[in-house]
């Protein structure tokens, strides 16, 4: 196994904890939301509750979260055998448009995670690295 595959698998690791963590705090966005009750939220010129904001957070931080742990096996898979990698990065380019979105979401609800950053962040890395492994494995 090259350098390269290694730290793929490295990253999917990643991808893999941190997509725990965001199904974590989905779970607790979602059971956590009623205290949100009192709070209200501009979004676009109108005020939204924050029961809303949280419930919605919580579906999303939890769809994210499991397709990221889908990801990250798929990016260790991948790392064994580069050649196959093309299903992995197309998965792997939509988990971080998801995340980016999701971050999105968050800033406008005043309820930022930081996890969706570093999983896109995790996830462009290991997009660099499937492409150079891929490439690496080409070329022999």
């Amino acid at each position: 196994m090259s350098s390269l595959q290694k730290r793929l698998k490295l990253l999917s690791f990643g991808l893999m904890g941190f997509g725990l963590l965001d199904v974590i705090a989905g779970i607790f966005m979602l059971v956590a939301s009623p205290l949100a009750a009192g709070l209200t939220f501009d979004v676009a010129g109108e005020a939204t509750d924050g029961v809303i904001a949280a419930e919605v957070l919580g579906i999303v931080g939890l769809l994210v979260g499991a397709y990221c742990l889908v990801v990250g096996v798929m990016g260790a898979r991948a790392a064994n055998n580069p050649r196959h990698v093309s299903a992995f990065k197309r998965l792997d380019l939509l988990l971080v448009v998801a995340c980016v979105i999701e971050f999105g979401l968050g800033l406008a609800s005043g309820q930022a995670s930081w996890v969706e950053l570093v999983l896109a962040v995790l996830g462009t890395c290991a997009f660099a690295y499937a492409n150079k492994a891929h490439d690496e494995v080409v070329d022999r």
